[in-house]
């Protein structure tokens, strides 16, 4: 298997026989354009499992039946719909029930309408990709938000058959014919094939550890806000650095041909340089809109660090990641109280930054979903 890792940045002219990476990238701009009159609205793990239970008939409060059912007509008349991440996925398989787990991917086929975001890593990628090609030509691109929409299959990111044994242009149709059949792979149908086997969050636990670790260490260098995300930041640029020197690395290949070397002194100085480039132009709301899913998840972790009581834990993440996800590209995020109480904060106001109106409960959920927008 081999990961795809071409973004589609630029539109491409028609070709009855195009590459596998075109194929996939058509799709991805078919369907960003497809969901473009819908309001996308996120729901984390709670609120699935609050509609999972009403639709069950284990849940009868009317505010709750009322939620369902204004967002099963919303999406039957074509004007939301409701998109998962990797952290809802990995988080359903937490569901160790496989009858409730089964039936939560269901609600979630209907809802969703089979449309996941991109993965966390490949939104990064992404968004550093966009910028930096939008700095240079301003010309051709296509709208970010046309190519960060998947399928429920490829939540997790995107693989591909290879070394099958045919010669090259059988192998590229085999590709082809397998991600179109799984492009429209229900959810259900990927949770009855991998039952409930997941792995446990063994790196975020280890994460959690060494974060909490370093926090105590160095608790006295978070002296306010600012200071704390410029600290956290500058630790996120030493891996995100790399990936822009790799991008204009790239793009130089492409355009003067040749190779471009990824090691040594000359390598070196083009990620320090990116680095250097990088942290300076986030002072910048254009990069900061530009950059949305470095800058929310920069912002949560800042925060968790900056409040010294407390202490971060394998599950915190996922929650910055749904934060990421619903905040980014979403319309509307429904979500836990602590969470909502963060991104939501004056020192941070990341749904006003990013347009997108959060709720906690039920109640509140129903006001904003009957909003105009």
């Amino acid at each position: 298997m081999t990961n795809n890792d071409s973004y589609g940045i630029r539109e491409h002219s028609s070709s009855l026989d195009v590459s596998l990476g075109e194929h996939v990238r058509r799709r991805q701009r078919e369907l960003g354009a497809a969901l473009q009159a819908r309001r996308a609205i996120y729901l984390d793990q709670k609120f699935w499992i609050i509609l999972r239970e009403v639709a069950a008939g284990e849940r009868n409060a009317p505010d709750e039946i009322a939620l369902l059912e204004l967002l099963k007509e919303e999406v039957a008349l074509g004007a939301a719909f409701c998109p998962i991440s990797e952290s809802t996925f990995i988080e359903l398989f937490k569901q160790e029930d496989a009858v409730t787990r089964a039936a939560t991917a269901q609600l979630i086929d209907e809802l969703s309408l089979g449309v996941s975001l991109i993965a966390y890593d490949e939104r990064l990628k992404l968004e550093l990709e966009h910028l930096i090609h939008t700095k240079a030509e301003k010309q051709d691109l296509v709208p970010i938000r046309h190519i960060v929409w998947s399928k429920l299959s490829y939540v997790l990111g995107q693989i591909h058959p290879t070394q099958t044994g045919f010669d090259g242009a059988t192998e590229q149709a085999l590709q082809k014919a397998f991600f179109d059949h799984m492009w429209s792979t229900s959810l259900s149908e990927i949770v009855r094939i991998m039952g409930g086997h997941m792995s446990p969050d063994m790196a975020f636990d280890r994460l959690a550890g060494r974060l909490n670790a370093g926090n105590a260490e160095h608790a006295h260098q978070l002296k306010s806000f600012p200071k704390t995300y410029a600290i956290e930041l500058r630790g996120v640029l030493n891996l995100i650095a790399p990936v822009a020197a790799g991008i204009v690395s790239d793009m130089a290949e492409r355009a003067y041909g040749g190779s471009m070397p990824r090691e040594g002194h000359e390598w070196n100085n083009l990620v320090l340089q990116w680095d250097a480039y990088l942290f300076k132009a986030f002072k910048d709301d254009e990069v900061k809109n530009a950059l949305r899913t470095l800058h929310i998840n920069t912002c949560l972790h800042a925060a968790f660090r900056w409040d010294k009581a407390q202490r971060f834990e394998a599950n915190d993440f996922h929650d910055f990641h749904h934060a990421a996800a619903a905040l980014g590209y979403c319309d509307v995020f429904l979500t836990e109280h602590d969470l909502r109480t963060m991104v939501t904060a004056r020192h941070i106001a990341l749904d006003v930054r990013y347009s997108c109106r959060v709720a906690s409960n039920v109640k509140d959920a129903l006001a904003v979903l009957r909003q105009p927008h």
